[in-house]
């Protein structure tokens, strides 16, 4: 099992209980619905129970970056992204979503009981968000587009164990996490196809 799936494995082990200890507030989001705004005055964690879910921000220009992906178990909140010198951060529904939100406060205490899942499962949020993004840093240090795209295959089959395997993001919304041109980034994939690199349809890529 890798660290990213270990990680994964710990949070869905210790959201067990989470209901009982923290009554925490359970809401339901449709596509496209901004789930919160990270700020200061907003100071929540968020736990995605089903769905995707977007860490968002419009540069000066308006156009969006995609600075990380949500999926079932990952947490989101103010003390778990980069420090964004009070840019405005949102939580935008990729898909429809559940998500349960716990004050920070009440999460770090712990509960009544002082449950030790609470302090492993805030390990394994704070250890989950710090590896996505150091992989998210790493992969828009590379030079080329290519090696963009390579680097990002190369993460997310070391995630899922496999040469096959379907990407978080539609490739739309990859270009954005990437922040470089679709066009461009459709003409590489197509490039890598033909020279063999990798095999794709859709979302589904595979390492050859």
């Amino acid at each position: 099992m890798n660290e990213f799936s270990t990680y994964s494995s710990q949070i869905k082990s210790a959201l067990i209980g989470l209901n009982e200890c923290f009554a925490p507030v359970i809401r339901t989001y449709e596509r496209g619905e901004v789930i919160t705004i990270c700020s200061s005055e907003n100071d929540i964690i968020g736990i995605v129970l089903n769905g995707v879910a977007y860490l968002s921000i419009n540069n000066t220009e308006e156009q969006r970056r995609i600075l990380d992906c949500y999926q079932e178990g990952d947490a989101f909140g103010l003390h778990l992204i980069p420090e964004h010198e009070n840019k405005a951060f949102c939580i935008i529904a990729k898909t429809k979503c559940t998500v349960s939100f716990v004050p920070y406060k009440k999460f770090v205490n712990c509960c009544e009981k002082h449950c030790e899942k609470h302090v492993k499962i805030l390990d394994s949020f704070i250890m989950s968000s710090i590896k996505r993004n150091i992989m998210h840093a790493d992969i828009m240090a590379q030079r080329t587009l290519r090696s963009k795209l390579m680097s990002y295959f190369e993460y997310i089959k070391t995630e899922s164990g496999r040469d096959t395997f379907t990407l978080p993001l539609p490739l739309t919304d990859l270009a954005d996490y990437l922040a470089v041109d679709r066009t461009a980034m459709m003409r590489e994939i197509r490039k890598l196809n033909d020279e063999q690199i990798i095999r794709s349809e859709k979302q589904t890529v595979t390492l050859l």
